[in-house]
């Protein structure tokens, strides 16, 4: 998700990107079995669905099909290993502090930055983080629409912010990493296993 929205630098189109690369992974996936670099199939079907509804937009002719996507995954060509190669060689993995960052920003209120950041960069759902908040999942459904549309009319930079920048979102995006940690900290029963890595990634982006 990050990577795309660096690569579109619009919210939304990153999101269906990201949500049409998933689909296409769940149908595909389990009968061929997953590609050598499953991050760096998401990034390059995503890419190529976001620009392919772009041209659909805009009438121009579509990007290659299905079957000629699936070529990465089997292993049949290679255009799988120089795409992961560009992603590793462009530090996709850092785009996810960026990312976080970028939701943090100064201009929506703090509550927005915060449910922003926890529904975009962790994938928690609205349910979720509406219960982090004490409030209706509706009410914070709302919420996260307001600060998209914000982000999208202020005309919101992707890049890195700077030290300055950072210092004077560190706070909020230190709140963010707790509720994530305590999200998946709190789980119990069957949602325990499933929700540990959240504790990991919080841990992880903590320290980064």
């Amino acid at each position: 998700m990050a990577a795309l929205l660096r690569y579109f630098r619009d919210l939304d189109t990153a999101e269906e990107a990201y949500q049409d690369a998933c689909l296409r992974a769940l149908k595909s996936w389990p009968e061929k079995g997953p590609p050598r670099d499953p991050t760096a199939w998401l990034i390059l079907v995503g890419r190529n669905s976001g620009v392919d509804a772009a041209r659909r937009r805009g009438r121009q002719a579509p990007l290659p099909s299905d079957e000629v996507l699936t070529d990465l995954q089997s292993g049949l060509d290679d255009a799988e290993s120089a795409a992961a190669e560009r992603i590793d060689g462009a530090d996709w993995r850092d785009d996810i502090l960026r990312l976080l960052f970028v939701c943090c920003h100064p201009d929506l209120p703090a509550t927005q930055q915060i449910a922003l950041a926890l529904r975009i960069v962790s994938g928690l759902s609205v349910r979720q983080i509406a219960r982090a908040f004490l409030v209706g999942e509706a009410a914070m459904e709302q919420r996260i629409t307001r600060a998209k549309t914000r982000i999208a009319k202020g005309d919101v930079p992707f890049e890195a912010p700077s030290p300055t920048q950072r210092a004077e979102r560190l706070l909020i995006v230190m709140a963010m990493l707790y509720l994530v940690f305590n999200e998946g900290y709190s789980a119990g029963g069957v949602e325990a296993d499933a929700r540990r890595p959240l504790c990991d990634e919080a841990v992880r982006l903590r320290g980064c």
